[in-house]
Parts: C-alpha cells; structure tokens; sequence
C-alpha cells in the first residue's frame, strides 16, 4: 500500500514536470519561428541588394549614354543643325540627372537591405535565446521526472 502523503507529491511533481516540457515546447517553437522570420529578412535583405546593384548598373549605362549623347552634341556645334545639337544636350543632362536619381534609388535601397540583415540577425539572436531558454527548461523538467 502507498503512502498516503507521498501520493499528492507525485502528482504535483508530475504535474510540474509536464509543465515544465509544454513550456519547454512552447519556447522551442517560438525559437524556430524566430529563425524562420530572420531567415526570410536575410532572403529580402539578398533580393533588395541585388536589386540595388541592378539600379546601379543601370545608373552607370545612363551615364555611359550620356556621355556618348554629349560628346555627339559637342562635335555638331560646329554643324549647321543648331535646333538638333540644343535638344541632344538637354538629353544628356537629363540622362545624367536620371543617372545620379537611380544612384541614389540604389542607395536607398542598399541601406534598406542593410537595415533588413540588422533585423535577421537581431532575430537569429532572439531565436538562439529561446532555443537555449526551451533547452533549459527541458533539462529542467527531465530532472524533475528523474526526482519522480
């Protein structure tokens, strides 16, 4: 026969440790969400900075077209077709300022891709806290279980 107060003992210690593990649960799913949120940031981090190096590259062949465009227009002031030189001119300053806006797009973006791996990696930190939190609080309740 059982001992009449070592029964109410167990039973809360059992209780305990089951607590203990669905917490423990509880914190390891919050730990994978984590990781799994700064994962797709460093993923939008990667496509915002290859984006930005397409706005540059892209800035860089208005440039290259610009100067094209304004060494033409410089040969035709001698010329004859002073209406045609005006308006090639006014082109390439459109085209350079056009230029320097998508350099400044990408750095825009650049910045906010940089801003994005800041935030993942804030994430994977919080991840790896709760995954450590969730692991102490399984070996936690495993001692609990050894106590019962």
């Amino acid at each position: 026969m059982a001992f009449p107060d070592a029964t109410p003992h167990t039973d809360d210690s059992y209780r305990r440790m089951l607590q203990l593990q669905e917490e423990a649960a509880g914190w390891e799913v919050k730990a994978h969400t984590s990781l799994l949120a700064a994962r797709k940031l460093e993923a939008k981090a990667a496509r915002l900075s290859l984006k930005a190096r397409k706005i540059t590259e892209q800035a860089d062949a208005h440039v290259a077209r610009s100067g094209s465009i304004e060494g033409k227009a410089v040969t035709m002031l001698h010329e004859d077709e002073a209406a045609d030189k005006e308006l090639r001119v006014e082109k390439s300053r459109q085209l350079e300022y056009e230029a320097e806006s998508l350099r400044h797009k990408s750095r825009a973006v650049e910045s906010e891709a940089e801003q994005l791996r800041i935030a993942a990696r804030a994430k994977i930190a919080e991840s790896t806290r709760f995954l450590q939190e969730s692991k102490r609080i399984f070996q936690e309740a495993e001692a609990l279980k050894a106590r019962v």
